[in-house]
C-alpha cells in the first residue's frame, strides 16, 4: 500500500488504531524520504531540480512556497476540524488558492493525539501541520517532533504567545464559557459557584478528558480560579469537579455539538468560540446562550506546529503563511475565535464592522486571565494527571 493510499484510507471510517497499524506496514517511499530531508533543512526541492538555498526556518517568499507546494501536491492536516474556529472556510480558502488538503474530519484529535501522529511520522512520514493547545507546543519541542518556521507576520504576534525560536506560534485564542441550552435550563448560571448550588442534575459537561484535551484542561483550571482566585494551583478545580459529581450535576457525556443538540449536555463548559459557532449552526434547535463565567475564565491560546518529518514541508509552511495572513486571521474571527493578529488588523482598519458587531460585548471578558507561564501550566497538568482519575472518576 502506498502512502497516498494509506492516507486516503484514513479518511474513511476506521479507527485511529487501525490507521497507525496500517502506517506501520508501509515502507518509506522515495518521495517521503525526500520530504523528510527537506524538513530537516535540505536545500533540495521536493521533486526534480534543486532549490537554491531555502531557509526552511523562514520566512520563505510566497512564490517559492507556492511553486514547491504545488510540486508536493497536497497538505496533510492533523486535528483541524472544520467546525472549529471556522476552519471550514480556512481549509477551503487554502485549497482553492494552493493545493488540496487531506484531513479526517471526524477524527477530532486531541492535542496529545496530534503529537502521537507526529511521533509515528518519524518512521513513516505523514501529517504536515497541527493545531494544539498552548502547553503542547513546548512538549512537542521536548519530544523533538516539530520544526521551526517564522512566518512573514511574525512581528505582529505578542512575545508571550510564541516560541522565540519559531517552533510554535499562537494563531488564535478562546476563553472558557458556559454554553447553556435554554430550552432545558430555565435559570441560566453565570458563575461556577452557581453550578454547584443550583438544580442542574446531570447537565454539566466538559469537552473530553482534561488530561488529554486542552479545552477540558482549561475548564478545570478555570474552576480552580473561580474557587481560589488563583492560577497557582489547579487542585481547587479538581476538588470542584469532585463536588459537582457528588451533587449529581456532572455528566460524563462530552460537550460536543452532537450531545448538546440532543440535550445530553445542557450546560457545556468549553471555549466561547465553539459555543457561539454551535449557537449559529443549531439556529434555535435547541436555543443556546453563551455566558462567560464571572468568577473564573482562563483564556487558552492554540498554537500552530509543523511536523519535523512532514511529507509536504513547503505546503506546511504555506499553510502557516495563510493562517496568519489577513484573510486567514479574519476567518478565525468569523468563527468567533480571537485571532493573534487582532490588534494589527484593528490598527489597519481591516476588521469589517458587521463582523465586529457579532462578537460578544467586551465587558464580558473583563476578568478573563491568560496563563502563559509554562512552568505553571506544566505543574497544573501534572497535578491533574495524578489526581483526576482517582479523585473525580473514582477508579
Amino acid at each position: 500500500m502506498s502512502m497516498q493510499e494509506l492516507f486516503q484510507n484514513a479518511l474513511g471510517s476506521q479507527s485511529r488504531r487501525d490507521f497507525l497499524r496500517r502506517a506501520g506496514a508501509v515502507g518509506v517511499s522515495t518521495a517521503a524520504l525526500t520530504s523528510f530531508l527537506e524538513a530537516c533543512g535540505s536545500t533540495t526541492g521536493s521533486t526534480g531540480a534543486a532549490t537554491p538555498t531555502v531557509n526552511m526556518a523562514g520566512p520563505i517568499d510566497m512564490q517559492t512556497l507556492i511553486a514547491n507546494a504545488k510540486k508536493e501536491g497536497q497538505l496533510q492536516a492533523i486535528g483541524i476540524p472544520p467546525e472549529w474556529a471556522d476552519y471550514k472556510d480556512i481549509l477551503a480558502g487554502y485549497a482553492s488558492k494552493y493545493v488540496p488538503v487531506a484531513y479526517q474530519a471526524e477524527a477530532e484529535y486531541s492535542s496529545a493525539q496530534e503529537l502521537e501522529v507526529f511521533k509515528n511520522s518519524i518512521h513513516h512520514p505523514h501529517g504536515d501541520i497541527g493545531d494544539v493547545g498552548f502547553k503542547f507546543g513546548p512538549e512537542a519541542i521536548t519530544q523533538g517532533l516539530i520544526t521551526p518556521y517564522k512566518q512573514s507576520t511574525w512581528a505582529d504576534i505578542p512575545d508571550n504567545l510564541k516560541d522565540p525560536n519559531g517552533y510554535w506560534c499562537t494563531e488564535y485564542w478562546g476563553t472558557q464559557a458556559f454554553i447553556v441550552n435554554t430550552d432545558l435550563v430555565k435559570t441560566v448560571p453565570t458563575s461556577f459557584k452557581e453550578l454547584l448550588s443550583g438544580n442542574y442534575k446531570n447537565m454539566v459537561g466538559i469537552d473530553g478528558d482534561p488530561r488529554q484535551a486542552n479545552d477540558a484542561f482549561i475548564a478545570v483550571y478555570s474552576a480552580a480560579l473561580a474557587m481560589s482566585g488563583s492560577t497557582a494551583d489547579i487542585q481547587p478545580g479538581i476538588d470542584y469537579f469532585v463536588q459537582l459529581k457528588k451533587k449529581g450535576n456532572f455528566t460524563s457525556a462530552r460537550s460536543n455539538i452532537a450531545n448538546i443538540s440532543k440535550g445530553e449536555v445542557a450546560i457545556a463548559v468549553m471555549w466561547d468560540y465553539l459555543g457561539l459557532g454551535f449557537r449559529d449552526t443549531l439556529a434555535g434547535k435547541p436555543n443556546l446562550q453563551v455566558v462567560i463565567p464571572s468568577d473564573g475564565s482562563i483564556a487558552g491560546p492554540y498554537v500552530s506546529v509543523v511536523n519535523k518529518t512532514a511529507p509536504h514541508p513547503f505546503a506546511a509552511r504555506l499553510w502557516i503563511e495563510y493562517i496568519y495572513s489577513d484573510e486567514g486571521q479574519l476567518y478565525y474571527l468569523k468563527g468567533y475565535a480571537h485571532p493573534a493578529r487582532y490588534q494589527a488588523l484593528v490598527a489597519a482598519n481591516k476588521v469589517p464592522a458587521d463582523l465586529a458587531a457579532k462578537l460578544p460585548n467586551a465587558e464580558q471578558y473583563a476578568n478573563v486571565k491568560f496563563v502563559t507561564d509554562l512552568n505553571q501550566l506544566s505543574t497544573a497538568a501534572n497535578t491533574l494527571s495524578q489526581n483526576w482519575q482517582t479523585q473525580v472518576l473514582g477508579q
